[in-house]
C-alpha cells in the first residue's frame, strides 16, 4: 500500500506519542521535501522524502494551498497512492477532486483501532484536542460512534 502524509498529521500524532501508529497502520509513508521541511524533527526511517515530479501541478495547486498540501497532492497522484493523510479542509476538497482518496488523522486513529493497534481512540483523540489540533466536535463524534465510543 502507498500512503502519502502532509504535515499536520505526523506532527500531531508526534505531539501526542503515538507517531509509530501510521507505521502500523500503513507500514512506509511518503512525505514530499515541503512536509519533512514543515515537519521539522528527526524523522523514523519508515518515513520515506519524495519529491514530486509534477512540478507544473505543484506550482497550480500552491496558488490555493500551502507548500506542503501542494506537493503532498502531487505526491500522491505521482506515486498512484491508496491513501493522501491530510486535515485541512480546502485541500482535501480539492485531492479528492482530483480523484485522489483521502484520510484525515481521526480516520488513521479509527483505522488503527479496527486493525486492534490501539484498544481505544476517544483518549487519543482528546489528547490532540488539548495538544492543540484542530478537529470540530462534529468529526469527533462521526470517528467516535464508528469506533464504537460514543456515549449518546
Amino acid at each position: 500500500m502507498k500512503v502519502v502524509s502532509n504535515t499536520s498529521p505526523p506532527i500531531g500524532l508526534s505531539n501526542i506519542g503515538k507517531l509509530g501508529i501510521l507505521h502500523e497502520v500503513f507500514g512506509k509513508v511518503f512525505i514530499p521535501p515541503a512536509v519533512r521541511r514543515e515537519f521539522g524533527g528527526e524523522l523514523p526511517k519508515w518515513i520515506e522524502v519524495t519529491p514530486p515530479e509534477n512540478r507544473p501541478l505543484v506550482s497550480a495547486l500552491s496558488k490555493l494551498l500551502g507548500a506542503g498540501e501542494s506537493e503532498a497532492i502531487a505526491l500522491a497522484i505521482d506515486l498512484g497512492a491508496d491513501f493522501l493523510i491530510l486535515d485541512d479542509l480546502k485541500a482535501r476538497k480539492i485531492a479528492r477532486e482530483l480523484g485522489i482518496n483521502v484520510i484525515g488523522t481521526a480516520g488513521v486513529l479509527l483505522l488503527a483501532k479496527k486493525r486492534g493497534i490501539v484498544d481505544e481512540i476517544k483518549p487519543l483523540l482528546t489528547l490532540l484536542v488539548e495538544k492543540g489540533f484542530r478537529i470540530s466536535d462534529d468529526v469527533i463524534r462521526v470517528i467516535l460512534k464508528a469506533a464504537g465510543e460514543l456515549n449518546e
